[in-house]
């Protein structure tokens, strides 16, 4: 199973508008099977006064700049046919001011009133959360709401039971549209305040509870429903949800990844492995919860311009994503190596730049709802410039789903460490009577190894022979057979 992690503003336009849209989505499946992903995981598409559509204004309607619910089941309903799935990212523990349930709440009505957080007289209204420098709570009218991720996201207030009924049947109601299962926003923090010493404090606790709750309704309506979490936090913590969900986020790895690669750190790599990995190290038995490993995000900087431009780390990037156990994410646009710099996690607009369709930048069906800042036409990051490039980041992406796909067994696999140095990181990756070994060089010399070249199977970056020996470029990922 490889995921596409995509925001449908940003993809294909189908009745001009500039924006992307559901119509549009179903116009473009074709394009997801020729990649090669199977699960589509949508960025939220609910009714939403945001651009990123993380506040929700109505957990029951479609926003209505992508379309109507109809044209959403239709678009999902085509790419069931195609073999295609899809994850609806749901973000519950917060809503948007101009929801119906939180103006409700302002004039005090039942049961909204009891949705949010409110201050009281004992309240300390200048306690900030613990990343950043933001207040959490918010003056609204001659009160004060709770809301952890700013003054336009109000905090429900899941201590009322009324709330885990109203969202079991928001759960149901995009399953029966056509979903396959969900990705679950902030999953730890659905219980972070703490309403008896009244304080910001993770409940960890209380939130697998919650969530056992919630998952025991969806699989009671949709018995292989997939769903994803995001813990994102250090392993300890991710590890105390361990076998809650199908499949966690892997944040500590994928920021190891990044920084052992930008630095050419085969020791930070290995031992990430070891501290964020262990459940794949020399494990022959199954892991309950499947490490999502990815490299960027919504949230996060372009991985190419997190390389400062540099395509062949970006690609060897890709390269160990690929060819490691657990589920791997791209998101959209990395495999045409689009640019984006993130200025903090309050403006992410520009790394979600449109999807490039075109070389010239415009055209049938190209969204234009951001003006191009880090990716101006004519800079060979669209489809159409990499589609027919074999050396393309595209076909290098597409050449890495297409391995996975013929050896899926890596899913499961286990790892084990052979040998490391200071240029090679070596492991093994075996299932049964599956077992390839994969030769990482992480810096940017090339580097001699001691490899029979007849058990090569795939290399991605250049390799050559020197006597008995191979030869292998700097950021260059050799896969044998055993």
């Amino acid at each position: 199973m490889i995921f596409y992690e995509l925001f449908l503003r940003s993809f294909y336009d189908s009745n001009g508008d500039g924006i992307g849209d559901f119509k549009g989505l179903e116009e473009k499946l074709d394009y997801f099977k020729e990649l090669g992903v199977d699960t589509i995981w949508l960025l939220p598409i609910m009714k939403s006064p945001a651009f990123h559509g993380y506040t929700i204004s109505s957990f029951y309607e479609t926003n209505p700049v992508y379309g109507e619910l109809k044209d959403l089941k239709s678009a999902l309903r085509k790419g069931h046919e195609m073999g295609l799935k899809f994850v609806l990212d749901l973000p519950i523990n917060h809503v948007a001011v101009n929801s119906e349930w939180f103006q409700k709440a302002l004039e005090d009505k039942e049961p909204y009133k009891n949705w949010f957080t409110w201050a009281n007289e004992k309240t300390n209204l200048s306690e900030k959360r613990h990343w950043g420098d933001d207040y959490i709570w918010h003056e609204i009218g001659d009160k004060y709401f709770y809301g952890l991720f700013g003054p336009g996201s109000p905090d429900l207030n899941f201590e009322n039971k009324e709330l885990w009924e109203e969202m079991k049947k928001v759960f149901k109601f995009w399953l029966d549209a056509g979903f396959d299962g969900f990705r679950l926003d902030a999953a730890k923090h659905i219980f972070d305040y703490d309403a008896k010493k009244m304080v910001f404090k993770y409940q960890h606790d209380k939130n697998i509870n919650f969530w056992k709750e919630m998952l025991d309704y969806v699989y009671s309506v949709k018995k292989d429903a997939i769903i994803v979490s995001e813990v994102w936090d250090d392993q300890k913590i991710v590890e105390k949800y361990e076998g809650v969900f199908d499949i966690g986020f892997n944040f500590p790895l994928s920021g190891d990844m990044k920084d052992s690669i930008k630095k050419e750190d085969t020791k930070k790599f290995v031992k990430s492995l070891k501290n964020n990995f262990s459940k794949y190290i020399d494990k022959e038995n199954d892991v309950e919860t499947k490490s999502g490993n990815f490299l960027t995000n919504h949230d996060m900087q372009r991985l190419i311009s997190e390389y400062e431009e540099n395509e062949d780390k970006t690609k060897f990037a890709y390269s160990i994503l690929f060819t490691l156990p657990g589920k791997p994410f791209i998101f959209y646009g990395e495999e045409l190596g689009l640019r984006g710099e993130l200025v903090s996690v309050n403006y992410t607009e520009d790394s979600q730049e449109p999807f490039q369709w075109y070389e010239i930048g415009f055209g049938p069906g190209q969204t234009e709802w951001k003006g191009y800042k880090f990716n101006p036409p004519y800079s060979k990051v669209s489809y159409e410039h990499q589609k027919n490039n074999s050396n393309s980041m595209f076909n290098h992406i597409k050449s890495l789903i297409n391995f996975r796909k013929e050896n899926n067994w890596i899913d499961d696999a286990s790892i084990s460490i052979i040998s490391q140095n200071e240029s090679i990181v070596k492991i093994k990756i075996n299932k049964d009577s599956h077992s390839i070994i994969a030769i990482y060089n992480f810096k940017s010399s090339k580097s001699l190894l001691n490899v029979n070249k007849n058990k090569i199977i795939k290399c991605y970056g250049i390799y050559r022979e020197k006597s008995d020996l191979i030869e292998i470029n700097g950021f260059t990922t050799l896969i044998l057979k055993e």
